[in-house]
């Protein structure tokens, strides 16, 4: 399909390159809010390709990438990383326009970020004349020295920064071995929130809404709870290989039973009329704090059992009426 040669349309793109350039260099420049800038850059292009057509989408990727390359002076492996994040809201916006299932609407825009960052991380090897293992070590590397510079910045307690640089190559061992899970996880998070925050946006402009039914009875396929405890057997089995991997699986697939504890978090959220404000404070408690994001995970993890929402009686009593 050709982009109309539309002043309206032409505007919109322009303004889905410029919050997308926004944030990226939000991400660049002000390391405080980057975590959150940067999951918002593949909302513009997933909401212009939902709104105006794949054209639309498709030009904003394209533009915005190139204007990406040029404030960050040139290609770098962060990049690579931030044009899987175009690619992301495109396959997104993709997903939204075909109006398939919710789970296919997170997870195919998942895989194009892992599939497509494959592909640009083995590009840019072969573009610096690196070996891609090396490659990802010396980022996995020079990102938690990063980190440790930050940390001191921060003034963190002497003794802890010491033994955390003593640890670093233990920890850069394990990081780089257990990237495939946090690439899923990763991947699975910024296409939900994206997905949740193209909804509201959709609702907010008076825009046709995805149908996705209701979300705050959705639950994961039952099946990946064995899936996630064969992982967790594999942990416990005294063999290095066996627990990467085991590590792995269970990594990416915690998001799904995260998203699903938010989903029966909602779902009372709603049923006892919580006010907007309270429930605000109380997702971003669930962010920030890991005690509360791992009560989730556990919520969504044992609703297979407890079914906390009574979602299945209430369907029967419904049937039975």
């Amino acid at each position: 399909m050709l982009l109309p040669a539309d002043g309206d349309v032409l505007k919109k793109i322009a303004s889905g390159v410029g919050f997308t350039c926004l944030m990226f260099a939000a991400t660049l420049y002000i390391p405080i809010i980057g975590f959150i800038s940067a999951v918002m850059i593949p909302l513009p292009i997933s909401y212009y390709r939902y709104k105006l057509g794949r054209s639309a989408g498709g030009l904003i990727l394209v533009t915005s990438f190139i204007l990406m390359v040029i404030m960050a002076d040139g290609v770098s492996f962060d990049i690579a990383l931030f044009a899987v994040l175009l690619i992301l809201g495109f396959v997104l916006g993709e997903m939204l326009a075909e109006g398939v299932s919710v789970e296919k609407t997170v997870l195919y825009p998942c895989l194009s970020v892992i599939a497509s960052g494959i592909v640009l991380a083995l590009f840019y090897s072969a573009f610096s004349q690196t070996e891609f293992s090396s490659l990802v070590n010396l980022y996995v590397k020079k990102n938690l020295e990063l980190t440790l510079e930050l940390y001191r910045q921060m003034a963190m307690p002497e003794e802890t920064l010491q033994t955390l640089s003593r640890s670093m190559e233990t920890i850069q061992f394990v990081l780089v071995r257990i990237i495939p899970g946090m690439a899923v996880m990763s991947g699975l998070f910024v296409s939900w929130i994206n997905m949740l925050m193209i909804r509201s946006l959709t609702r907010f402009k008076g825009l046709k809404t995805p149908e996705f039914g209701i979300l705050t009875q959705w639950k994961s396929p039952e099946v990946l709870v064995w899936i996630v405890i064969a992982g967790g057997v594999l942990l416990l089995i005294p063999v290095k290989f066996l627990k990467i991997i085991g590590l792995n699986i269970v990594l990416a697939l915690v998001m799904i039973y995260f998203i699903q504890g938010i989903s029966i978090v909602s779902f009372y959220f709603d049923k006892r009329n919580f006010p907007r404000m309270l429930r605000g404070v109380l997702y971003g408690l669930i962010g920030i704090q890991q005690l509360f994001s791992l009560l989730v995970i556990g919520l969504g993890f044992f609703d297979l059992w407890i079914d906390f929402r009574r979602i299945d009686k209430n369907e029967k009593l419904d049937i039975e009426s």
